[in-house]
């Protein structure tokens, strides 16, 4: 699963004033730039949020049509040069937006933006954005304006969602509000308990029952880098081969399906090599480690749920024939004969 990084050719969006952005609270989305002149004056983004997404119209009892998204979501406020109308300004980032494989799912103008006049004028999109307005809230009350929401599906399985409100407050300043969000999994694992936790003699056991045991170890998203809270559960198996010198065991990397199913396999390949070099590292010879990559193919849940996917997300530890290696450890790490 790979990070996602979208490439725009914005040749009339990249333009920023290095001397105002020294004094600027945030930065540009580094997808997609902004119009030349502008200025940001508010801005903020998290690793994982939920926010909401129009896909209609404001109306008396909120938008008529909206997605609420969960990933990593940005809220950058721009101040508009008032010489630009709010038409000229849209009309660029569609250019952009779809020369870079966005479609266009909602846009309005003006006061088609709501659906008459007795709809509120400010809704909730995102709690963290630090709008304007009281209440973070985003004004759609417009003498001039317009909105859109876009869309663009990666083949690596994620998606991103773009909304900016261009807005000439009561004849006054325009001001651009943009919302990105990415829909990339929550690093989970953050929070530890002893519960459950991996040990040796576990490991032990389960080689004993079964030849045999998962490792749902953490990666950062879409990377074979072990993180600093997998090290209880590598430390175990280093434990386990260190005491039981004749061991050898084969790593089978799996992964969820999002993305394509070569780059999975070569994607847990790389995970499985990167516990094989972490115990190495500490002095497990290689040769007693063999490793295998099968990407999605052997799901041992159902990938129709974030909590299906997280489970096939790992690696099995496979206790090789000891017929390859004559094995001289203790009892508890023989399978029973048949």
């Amino acid at each position: 699963m790979r990070t996602f990084i979208l490439r725009l050719s914005l040749v009339p969006l990249l333009f920023t004033d290095p001397a105002l952005a020294l004094d600027e609270p945030g930065q540009d989305l580094p997808y997609l730039g902004r119009y030349p002149g502008s200025v940001i004056d508010g801005y903020k983004t998290a690793h994982y949020d939920e926010i909401t997404v129009p896909l209609g119209p404001l109306g008396k009892n909120g938008l008529t049509r909206s997605e609420t998204v969960e990933g990593q979501v940005t809220y950058i406020r721009y101040n508009v040069p008032e010489d630009r109308s709010p038409l000229e300004f849209i009309r660029n980032y569609q250019q952009a937006l779809r020369h870079a494989g966005f479609h266009i799912l909602w846009q309005c103008a003006n006061l088609d933006c709501r659906t008459n006049n007795d709809a509120p004028v400010n809704t909730l999109l995102w709690r963290g954005a630090p709008t304007n307005y009281q209440g973070n809230v985003e004004n759609f009350l417009f003498e001039n304006g317009r909105m859109l929401t876009a869309e663009h599906h990666a083949t690596d399985g994620v998606r991103t969602l773009i909304f900016i409100n261009d807005n000439t407050l009561f004849g006054h300043s325009q001001i651009a509000s943009v919302y990105s969000v990415q829909t990339r999994p929550m690093q989970g694992g953050v929070v530890s308990s002893d519960a459950g936790r991996l040990t040796s003699a576990g490991m032990a056991d389960a080689l004993a029952q079964r030849g045999r045991f998962t490792m749902h170890l953490p990666f950062d998203f879409n990377q074979a880098t072990l993180r600093a809270d997998a090290q209880p559960t590598i430390r175990a198996l280093f434990q386990l081969m260190q005491q039981h010198s004749s061991l050898r065991v084969r790593l089978d990397g799996h992964t969820d399906p999002v993305g394509t199913a070569n780059y999975n396999q070569k994607l847990s390949l790389n995970r499985a090599l990167a516990v094989k070099s972490a115990l190495t590292a500490q002095g497990i010879e290689g040769r007693r480690i063999e490793v295998t990559g099968y990407g999605a193919s052997r799901p041992v849940a159902s990938n129709s749920t974030d909590d299906g996917r997280a489970k096939n997300r790992r690696v099995e530890v496979v206790e090789l024939a000891p017929a390859t290696t004559p094995y001289s450890g203790p009892q508890a790490c023989h399978r029973p004969k048949p």
